[in-house]
């Protein structure tokens, strides 16, 4: 008997030893899940951030830590068993110990189970189908090909997601773009409609040489000045209206009170000559060389800055880099066809892939700027080209019905009188005629504004009617030229009686029905389109102030900017606000006083003027002083 009672006593010590190895093992299951569901929570967490190839990872790498851990399981429950087994064949309990072991396989598949079908719970949540039992083979899916659907459709959506943020980027640009051009648009509304401009000058910039050309660029960023010491100067113009640099106590002296602002000089270069290398006078190393500079006639500038075009005094026109390497010439027009003497006017065209050239030698050629050369020549002018404008939209008038109707009058006037008519003595009326004579009797259909805007989006210039521009010359003519007729000019616009023959500048209305001419006699001739054949009215200004060297339009289509030698004034071409005729019927614009005045640039917004002065090479004095106005509407 004590033989079985110890033999029992061994029994219960197993079963005993057998029982806490299971709760070990049930801790061990705890501790495994709960590592499990944290493994999880954070995978979850890295599946918001990540995009879908990583969510994919994540989800693989996780299904493989959920099998090694199973499998470690596995290990663990048969090395627990061979331990079992072990005393059990010393204590000779074979029965015993079996039991044990189908109870503890029987527990770890029913946790095995409970992991496998939370985990497939989990994956069905995401895919948004229900995972069934056969789908699960040993805690892991039977196919991972169900998560390549998913995870496709995943990245689509991250790479619409990335698209739609780039979208929305470009929208932003575009809005912003869109909305500058609108308050471009209804600034030039305003102007329009304004009474009158009180317009009043706050910058200065000192120069010690005249300036025959200006220049500006997209956005009102950079003012570039062409002087007759041969450099192109850039300034920063938004920073000097700003304020940032303010005249000197010595700058201010001989100014107006209203100006404070200095111009702030960002670059300058020469207006370089290109030579040929047998021309080219080489220093010491052969490596430098003393460049050959021009005087600066005349700059255009493009919108974005990309290039610049400048008239060289030899008749080339040199395209030279502004935003990249500055200065560097990067072609020559010129060519056997081109300009012979001094190019004094230069204007792009809207698409900026076109200009016109203007010189002294009589000449008004076309450039196209893909090929570099001249796609043709407008014929017919009779003196130095003087001004070049191009024509604004909206215009009421058509120039080709207008020549066609003089035409008409004509014959009908020759056959009137064909018997009382010798003819001219010295041949003036056939000369005068002579582009009248060769116009075509053809029409051309006039050009359909109504679908173009005001403000190019582009380049937020003001957008004109390229078909038609207008010249001046010293000689006193004013001609309309059509660009699909360029023998001869369309129209011939006659100075008055007793005018001096001298025209330094013209411009258009802003209707483009009509057309202001600079004399030499302190007066400006008004022309209607309508009745080319005299001047419609004459504005006069005070003897002493001399001749007048420029003159511009203003926006309201009711005053001009007319520069003398003594001041710039706003005169009103309308009737006078007194009947009695006692109001003086301009006023002076304070600044500007004792020298020849080159350019008016005013904005596409009408918000700021800036007059240059010089005498761009034919005669009269400067004052040495850039000015910038702002305008405010009344």
């Amino acid at each position: 008997m004590g033989e079985v009672d110890d033999i029992l006593d061994q029994n219960r010590a197993a079963q005993q030893d057998v029982d806490d190895e299971e709760e070990d093992e049930d801790d061990d299951e705890v501790d495994v899940t709960l590592l499990r569901s944290n493994i999880d929570k954070d995978a979850d967490e890295n599946d918001g951030n990540q995009d879908d190839e990583g969510r994919e990872e994540d989800g693989d790498g996780d299904e493989e830590a959920d099998d090694d851990e199973m499998e470690q399981e596995d290990e663990d429950g048969d090395d627990d068993e061979d331990e079992v087994e072990e005393e059990v064949e010393d204590d000779e309990m074979e029965v015993d110990e079996e039991d044990s072991g189908e109870e503890e396989d029987a527990e770890v598949g029913q946790n095995r189970e409970k992991n496998s079908e939370g985990k497939v719970q989990e994956k069905g949540n995401s895919v948004q189908d229900s995972a069934s039992s056969d789908e699960v083979i040993n805690g892991d899916v039977s196919s991972k090909s169900d998560n390549k659907p998913e995870s496709d459709g995943d990245e689509y959506a991250d790479k619409k997601e990335n698209s739609g943020q780039g979208s929305d980027a470009v929208d932003q640009k575009s809005e912003a773009l869109e909305g500058v051009h609108n308050y471009y648009t209804q600034m030039l509304c305003s102007a329009k409609i304004a009474s009158t401009y009180n317009i009043y000058p706050t910058a200065a910039i000192p120069i010690q040489t005249d300036v025959n050309a200006v220049a500006m660029s997209k956005g009102l960023k950079y003012l570039f000045l062409g002087g007759s010491d041969g450099y192109i100067r850039k300034y920063d113009f938004l920073n000097t209206m700003d304020g940032k640099l303010s005249l000197t106590i010595l700058q201010k002296h001989s100014l107006a009170e209203s100006i404070q602002n200095a111009g702030i000089l960002v670059s300058y270069w020469e207006n370089e000559i290109p030579q040929r290398r047998s021309e080219m006078k080489l220093s010491k190393n052969n490596k430098e060389y003393e460049p050959k500079v021009s005087p600066v006639y005349s700059i255009e500038v493009q919108s974005e800055c990309l290039f610049m075009l400048s008239g060289l005094e030899d008749g080339g026109i040199t395209m030279q880099g502004v935003r990249y390497m500055e200065g560097t010439i990067g072609h020559y027009f010129k060519g056997k066809e081109g300009h012979t003497n001094v190019v004094n006017q230069l204007k792009l065209n809207g698409a900026e892939t076109r200009f016109i050239s203007g010189s002294w030698d009589k000449r008004i050629l076309e450039w196209d700027l893909q090929t570099g050369g001249i796609t043709s020549e407008f014929k017919g002018s009779t003196s130095e080209v003087s001004s070049l404008e191009m024509r604004p939209l909206y215009s009421t008038v058509d120039v080709n019905q207008v020549v066609s109707d003089i035409k008409s009058n004509k014959d009908r006037g020759d056959d009137h009188n064909s018997d009382d008519d010798m003819g001219s003595l010295f041949g003036d009326d056939d000369e005068d005629n002579a582009g009248e004579d060769k116009i075509p009797e053809d029409r051309y259909e006039k050009l359909d504004t109504s679908s173009i805007e005001e403000i190019s989006r582009d380049t937020l210039n003001v957008v004109y009617d390229e078909s038609t521009f207008l010249t001046s010359g010293l000689n006193g003519s004013v001609y309309i030229w059509d660009r699909r007729i360029p023998t001869a000019p369309a129209l011939s616009l006659k100075k008055g009686p007793k005018v001096p023959p001298w025209c330094q500048s013209a411009c258009w209305c802003m209707d483009g029905d009509r057309v202001f001419a600079g004399r030499r006699n302190a007066i400006v001739e008004e022309f209607e389109l309508r009745m080319p054949s005299h001047p419609s009215n004459t504005l006069k200004l005070p003897a002493i102030s001399g001749p007048v060297t420029c003159v511009h339009a203003m926006p309201n289509n009711k005053q001009v900017l007319c520069a003398s030698r003594d001041n710039i004034r706003l005169y009103n071409t309308g009737s006078s606000p007194n009947s009695k005729g006692t109001a003086v019927p301009f006023l002076i614009v304070p600044g500007h006083h004792g020298g020849a005045i080159s350019n008016m640039y005013i904005d596409p917004t009408c918000r700021f003027l800036v007059s240059t002065s010089g005498s761009r090479g034919w005669q009269g004095n400067s004052t040495d002083t850039t000015f910038i106005y702002e305008i405010d509407l009344e």
